[in-house]
């Protein structure tokens, strides 16, 4: 009997499988990987088929989506087979509709979990976990226009004292940090809440998890100029903050304090 077995890598490299994960992979006839869903900035490929001890086939986003009844479910109703992927496994919906597609072809499932952007932006920033609302993804304009949703759900966070994260589009030119607050400016000018002004503040955050990984606080005018090196990255549109989050976003990400002021 087949097995079809979803094991988290992670944020940053191959040390972050956990052990059940890699004894998984280790055990597996066939080990996929895919990292179109999000980049590991430290990942060596040689160094993971080392530790797992095996090859390990990369797939395509059409492998996934388009022929994965005819390539991973086909083969998992036959073999073990291991799919590696960045983060958590359940957090992108690609990797939820595979997994339902091999539940209706019954094969038996495992999802082995591992450290993901959604949870990770908390210990990051020192902002509170439960404090965020829906998150949402800016899409790159060069290949689509951005929707107005991804506006209107900020500032519906804002308005009942939610922190919205926003993943900045990877797949389709790498949407870069003061491109994308420049997206919400513009949005911004045209809707006039007065929520995501350049004076907002905004928690710019790239390489979560890496040895380099960068946190910075500031108005979003401020944000605009900076450089923040390699992907992935990520931003964080705060709400009303404890008093601990504001010392959180001080000491963590470089707040000044004179712009903490009035939003505890």
């Amino acid at each position: 009997m087949g097995e079809l077995s979803f094991i988290g890598m992670g944020l940053h490299d191959e040390n972050g499988l956990t052990l059940r994960g890699l004894d998984v992979a280790k055990n597996a006839d066939t080990v996929y990987a895919e990292f179109y869903t999000s980049i590991m900035p430290g990942l060596s490929m040689d160094r993971l088929r080392r530790l797992v001890g095996k090859e390990i086939e990369i797939l395509t986003r059409k492998d996934l989506e388009e022929d994965a009844e005819r390539t991973i479910i086909s083969k998992a109703e036959k073999e073990r087979v291991a799919l590696l992927i960045p983060g958590d496994p359940m957090s992108a919906t690609t990797h939820v509709a595979l997994l339902l597609s091999a539940k209706k072809h019954g094969i038996r499932t495992t999802v082995i979990h591992s450290a993901s952007i959604l949870t990770a932006v908390s210990g990051a920033t020192g902002l509170e976990v439960y404090k965020f609302g829906r998150t949402v993804t800016i899409p790159s304009p060069k290949t689509s226009p951005v929707p107005e949703s991804v506006y209107e759900f900020i500032v519906a966070n804002k308005r009942i004292g939610l922190h919205t994260l926003a993943l900045l589009d990877l797949e389709h030119g790498r949407l870069t940090i003061p491109e994308a607050i420049r997206i919400l400016i513009k949005l911004e000018s045209a809707k006039r809440t007065g929520l995501l002004t350049e004076e907002a503040l905004m928690v710019a955050l790239a390489r979560v998890g890496a040895p380099d990984c960068l946190v910075r606080a500031a108005k979003a005018r401020d944000l605009v100029k900076g450089d923040f090196g390699e992907p992935p990255w990520s931003i964080v549109l705060p709400s009303r903050l404890h008093f601990v989050e504001a010392e959180a976003l001080q000491l963590l990400a470089g707040a000044p304090r004179e712009l903490l002021e009035g939003r505890e």
